[in-house]
């Protein structure tokens, strides 16, 4: 998961603090390496480090990028690409032909490829790849079809076509000509990953979420639809949409990642969660809790709408702590343990001898529930513990997890604790008990994907029921015969 903009408002004496502002406002979206890049009428230029964008973008760096009299400029807040971040994986990232090329491309991600050995072995005689960063791959294909149709339609046209079926991908690129440098901005067909723009004073900002908009002084006009492609020049703009297929965005982007103040697909990510909370008191109808309690910090919505449906007060008992970090970015169970100990502290004035209604988006593998909140709560004083769910419970791991095998399935809190047994054939009930066994609360109230849709609309549920946006003849054979048997067991 990235975050990444691109701005194109040639004149524009703001343009590239407008492009650290609006990547900023996505700092939620990664913490391993920042990359600004700006494209003139003379060439294209790039500065990126490892570390959060304070840390790697300064004033001067914006000053000397604005000298240069930039016409667009693109921004990205990177994810670690690898288990040990290197510089060379960050982006934006410059493409290399091995021959001359009349044209430059430097671009930025948000998304996923799956199984590309194939896809470099076509790349390798005409491409020099440097990084083990997914963006370069699909980088060098676009150069490729750039270079084949021009700066147009057609080439973004070329890569979605080539890449549909294994990828999730929103992009930003700066491609320059020789004379002058274009901005595209395209994404997927299925729209999987969150992509927006607006026309902000003449300037166009295209970004992962509406919250740089927002940070700019501006709203978000559109949500890009699937497979729809922007191109910037001095001639102007023109957006087109190059391939029809039913949208399907990742609902999880706006239960879990999003910004609260970002929308997604025209709903206010807060109030999503909001939703969220009330559809599940609407579902269990009861509780014993004395007051409702959030899992900062995503934890936030959904409990307002816990509390508001229960009419009980709401209270911030459990605090994040500065040192804490992301722990969803943590691949292995045995690290995240580790350092969800340091991630909460509680009040005890307000949760001793207290029954606790504990609101969260999800529990994934369990871990940061398990050792972290409930650990602090219980410690506090807390004497029960109801813990309420806004997303379902997770069968399947993200397709960004199949790289890890199996041990990316076995890992995840349903599947634990159901360890030797079928949790497909179980009852909502049954899954509640067993996970509230295994993470050590009293309860566990998960909400039902019939009442999630309502909230966050039709997309992708790829953890609950497996719609992944990935085509079958893609997946792993050890997830082809889980969901065999899951698809058995419901039948």
């Amino acid at each position: 998961m990235d975050g990444i903009v691109g701005i194109y408002g040639p004149g524009d004496p703001e343009l590239v603090n407008k492009t650290f502002l609006a990547t900023g406002a996505c700092q939620h979206r990664g913490k391993a390496s920042t990359g600004l890049a700006v494209g003139t009428r003379k060439g294209i230029y790039i500065h990126k480090g490892l570390g959060r964008i304070a840390e790697v973008i300064d004033y001067n760096v914006i000053r000397n990028f604005q000298d240069l009299e930039p016409m667009a400029a693109i921004g990205n807040i990177g994810y670690t690409k690898r288990k040990i971040a290197e510089k060379t994986n960050a982006e934006p990232i410059e493409i290399f032909p091995r021959t001359d090329a009349k044209l430059k491309v430097v671009l930025t991600m948000d998304g996923y490829l799956i199984k590309d050995d194939d896809l470099k072995a076509e790349l390798e005689k005409e491409y020099i790849l440097q990084t083990d960063n997914k963006t370069e791959i699909v980088g060098a294909f676009l150069h490729k079809y750039l270079v084949e149709s021009g700066i147009s339609f057609e080439a973004g046209y070329k890569l979605v076509d080539k890449l549909f079926g294994r990828a999730t991908f929103a992009l930003t690129a700066l491609v320059y000509d020789g004379k002058e440098t274009h901005l595209l901005a395209l994404n997927d067909a299925l729209a999987f990953e969150p992509f927006c723009c607006a026309l902000l004073e003449g300037t166009l900002v295209v970004s992962s979420e509406s919250c740089s908009h927002r940070r700019l002084g501006g709203v978000t006009e559109k949500e890009y639809d699937g497979a729809e492609m922007t191109i910037c020049s001095s001639r102007g703009w023109e957006t087109q949409r190059l391939r029809e297929e039913p949208l399907r965005p990742d609902i999880f982007q706006g239960v879990y990642f999003g910004n609260v103040g970002s929308h997604f697909r025209g709903k206010e990510i807060f109030q999503l969660r909001r939703e969220l909370g009330l559809e599940l008191v609407d579902q269990y109808k009861t509780s014993r809790a004395d007051i409702v309690i959030p899992n900062p910090e995503s934890g936030w919505g959904v409990t307002v709408g816990i509390a508001e449906g229960l009419k009980k007060n709401l209270f911030p008992a459990l605090i994040k702590l500065p040192q804490a970090v992301r722990t969803f970015q943590e691949g292995g169970r045995a690290m995240r343990s580790k350092e969800v100990g340091l991630k909460f502290g509680g009040v005890e004035s307000l949760l001793r001898g207290k029954n606790v209604a504990m609101g969260d988006d999800s529990i994934v593998r369990g871990s940061v529930s398990e050792g972290g909140s409930v650990w602090v709560t219980y410690n506090a004083g807390a004497k029960y513990i109801e813990f309420w769910i806004s997303y379902g419970p997770m069968f399947f791991p993200s397709f960004k997890e199949w790289h890890r095998g199996p041990e990316c399935l076995q890992e995840l809190a349903v599947q634990r604790a159901f360890r030797g047994d079928n949790p497909y054939d179980k009852t909502l009930e049954e899954i509640n008990e067993a996970v509230a066994k295994l993470i050590g609360v009293n309860e566990v109230k998960y909400n039902t994907q019939e009442r999630i849709q309502k909230a966050a609309g039709s997309g992708s549920f790829q953890a609950l029921d497996a719609t992944y946006p990935i085509d079958r003849k893609f997946w792993p054979d050890w997830l082809k015969l889980e969901f065999d048997r899951y698809r058995h067991s419901r039948k």
